[in-house]
């Protein structure tokens, strides 16, 4: 299948299956190592080296895969507990009241076709189930559009760090 018969097939995105998550984790270790060259890239993070207990176990976390035809999967995206692990926003959110935006990846080939804001989308209506009152996450300034693409998802700026990785607290009202 060429690249433009692929643009006229509407992705789909769910919740990740069990048969999905090898592949959903190769996908966006991909991607990761793509927009994140400077990382260690040798050793998975923890929330993909326990998946299952992470994401397919949990009741206060999701992950989403958009797939596209025969390109298989095309966009990640995450929630877990905000843990609040960050000192720039430490004591912004109560115990558990806020979930962390994770791995929102879209595969280079694949962005501006709006799955990135399918996938936020789909993530808000999963989390309208959850008890979280607010949706947290942090980006880079590097990352060419990202601001401005959770800005456009209705996130606000909250903290700037002035650190080597430009980082940019963001975040909104849970939709119930």
């Amino acid at each position: 299948m060429d690249f433009l018969t692929q643009l006229q097939i509407i992705p789909t995105v769910a919740v990740v299956q069990e048969q999905q998550v090898h592949d959903a984790i190769d996908f966006a270790m991909r991607v990761r190592r793509e927009v994140f060259p400077m990382m260690d890239h040798t050793r998975l993070p923890a929330d993909f080296e326990q998946f299952r207990e992470h994401y397919l176990d949990s009741e206060c976390a999701i992950f989403l895969v958009a797939e596209m035809g025969d390109a298989g999967i095309v966009g990640s995206i995450g929630i877990l507990p905000y843990d609040g692990r960050i000192e720039a926003v430490e004591g912004r959110y109560e115990a558990q009241s806020a979930a962390e935006i994770v791995k929102c990846y879209v595969d280079p080939a694949y962005r501006r076709y709006g799955i990135g804001s399918m996938l936020v989308k789909e993530l808000e209506n999963a989390v309208k189930e959850m008890h979280y009152t607010t949706l947290y996450l942090h980006t880079h300034r590097f990352l060419p559009g990202a601001v401005d693409f959770w800005k456009r998802q209705g996130f606000t700026v909250i903290a700037e760090q002035n650190d080597n990785w430009q980082t940019v607290h963001m975040d909104k009202l849970a939709c119930r």
